[in-house]
């Protein structure tokens, strides 16, 4: 929420939120032990896709008057 806060009221330049990743280790099979049973994932720029289809959800009202 503090990334659309910040978006939202374009709050000084420094946009780092966007430039963030979230990165997870999911378990490719029951009781992984080492690291190779593992399967990372990450959400590369995930807030700046959010704010996107926001503004694009609320632009599809306004444009269709």
């Amino acid at each position: 929420m503090a990334a659309f806060h910040q978006f939202y009221h374009l709050v000084g330049g420094n946009f780092h939120m966007l430039n963030t990743a979230v990165v997870v280790l999911l378990p490719k099979k029951d009781g992984a032990a080492t690291i190779t049973d593992y399967r990372p994932i990450s959400l590369i720029h995930s807030i700046a896709k959010l704010i996107s289809k926001v503004l694009s959800l609320r632009l599809a009202l306004v444009i269709q008057n």
